[in-house]
């Protein structure tokens, strides 16, 4: 993570509530925002269900209001409505506050461009040398912009990703899915998009956040063994776990059995028609490669993270967008990662091919792997990946895990926290992975030594 006057990573802006991101700073950012887009412009603005988003998100309204830009509030809502909404209304761009996927009471603000992707990471140092020189330009009193209120979105959305979806397979056969909504604004969407495509459904974690959880944007490793259990004595089709802010989403099959993002990366290479054209992260496994030349598809990786892959859809032509976060894009809907659509969309191909989702992920071969175990208790476990994260640059997340570069090699941090064990591996594509590996492995070590 790189420090600035708020650190970013990952082209999304980072603080810890009220004391690295406070009101006052996230009023300025937005006066900032409001002065690019110029007054008069629209801004569609939500936030996941944490008070501190909350708190933050009403001082950016209020900057952005400061520079006679308009607002369009949609309250608590997920990162997907903000973008299908941006375009929608003729935005000039979106913002979304949540928690992070690491660390205690850090807020991120992913903002969105015209087209509702995610900014570039040059775009969003423009808008940070502009925080730090206090660059904002006010508008006169008379001017000031408005805010209206817009809770419709779900409605909007709603019957808009249904009809994006074929639904006529999965009513016939009516499929049973556990979805966890991790405690985020996913419940006011989800249900209703599966109930409109015909599936049944069983909802965990669907409310606010309790008062003695702190959460995070993505599942814990409990969350998804506790989906496991019940999709064995459900019988479910599958279950799926989404980000607080429902970008990400990540499953488990009709056996129990979490999916590896990067094995469900292939496993969507797997099912796609011949001839489709996939981009998908470089960090991404290269079992991918071999799944879809075998599948006669073309495959393009993108060097970055969704929004990069999503801001060359249109030079790339692409079908589907994926990276090995357990995010999808689907272009001709939107072109952010969206969770909520994932789900319906993994029914429809399950139900047209009339598969069991296990019997995909069986028929994907392992890839070569290098790994090295060392013992750590869940809880340093946990702080090890938070301080992975917050000293890198370039990252893949996941529940329990993390990708980073090292040289060629992406390296792969990850926990098992019934076994307190920390995995440090990495697919073995060349002879100086697994030093790599050997080096990250004893630097990782001394770092688990010096917080447990």
């Amino acid at each position: 993570m790189r420090r600035s006057p708020l650190p970013y990573y990952n082209n999304k802006i980072y603080g810890v509530a009220n004391s690295q991101f406070t009101p006052e700073n996230a009023a300025e950012l937005g006066a900032v925002l409001g002065t690019l887009v110029g007054e008069g412009a629209l801004v569609t603005a939500a936030r996941d269900y944490y008070p501190p988003s909350r708190m933050l998100k009403r001082a950016f309204t209020a900057g952005l209001m400061s520079t006679g830009a308009s607002v369009i509030d949609f309250h608590s809502a997920t990162l997907p409505e903000v973008s299908f909404a941006v375009k929608r209304f003729g935005a000039k761009a979106g913002v979304h506050f949540s928690v992070t996927p690491f660390g205690d009471n850090g807020i991120q603000l992913r903002v969105l461009d015209a087209a509702g992707v995610e900014i570039s990471s040059e775009r969003l140092e423009d808008i940070l040398s502009m925080l730090e020189s206090h660059h904002a330009v006010r508008a006169i009193p008379t001017r000031i912009g408005w805010v209206t209120y817009a809770e419709y979105i779900h409605d909007v959305y709603v019957s808009s990703a249904s009809g994006f979806v074929d639904s006529s397979p999965i009513s016939a056969k009516e499929p049973l899915v556990l979805v966890d909504m991790n405690f985020g604004p996913a419940n006011e969407v989800l249900p209703n998009l599966l109930s409109a495509i015909g599936a049944k459904f069983i909802a965990v974690n669907s409310s606010r956040p309790p008062h003695n959880v702190i959460p995070r944007q993505l599942p814990s490793l409990r969350s998804l063994r506790t989906l496991g259990e019940l999709c064995r004595a459900t019988g479910a089709t599958f279950a799926v776990a989404l980000s607080s802010d429902a970008s990400h989403a990540y499953f488990v099959d009709d056996k129990g059995r979490f999916i590896d993002p990067d094995r469900f990366l292939a496993l969507l290479a797997l099912m796609l028609p011949q001839g489709s054209r996939l981009a998908i992260t470089d960090s991404a496994s290269h079992i991918v490669d071999s799944i879809a030349e075998k599948n006669k598809l073309t495959l393009i990786r993108v060097k970055g993270i969704a929004g990069d892959i999503a801001r060359g859809v249109r030079r790339l032509r692409v079908n589907l967008g994926a990276t090995d976060s357990g995010e999808v894009v689907f272009p001709q809907f939107s072109l952010a990662p969206d969770g909520v659509l994932l789900t319906a969309k993994l029914l429809e191909m399950l139900s047209t091919e009339e598969i069991r989702l296990s019997t995909a992920v069986d028929a994907i071969p392992e890839p070569p792997y290098y790994t090295l175990e060392l013992d750590a208790e869940a809880s340093v476990g946990l702080k090890v990946l938070d301080a992975l994260f917050l000293e890198q640059t370039e990252v893949a997340v996941a529940p329990g895990a993390i990708k980073y570069r090292v040289g060629d090699t992406w390296v792969k941090v990850s926990l098992d926290a019934d076994k307190s064990k920390i995995y440090v591996g990495a697919e073995t594509v060349s002879r100086s992975s697994t030093e790599i590996v050997k080096r990250e492995f004893d630097r990782i070590r001394e770092l688990a030594e010096s917080l447990g």
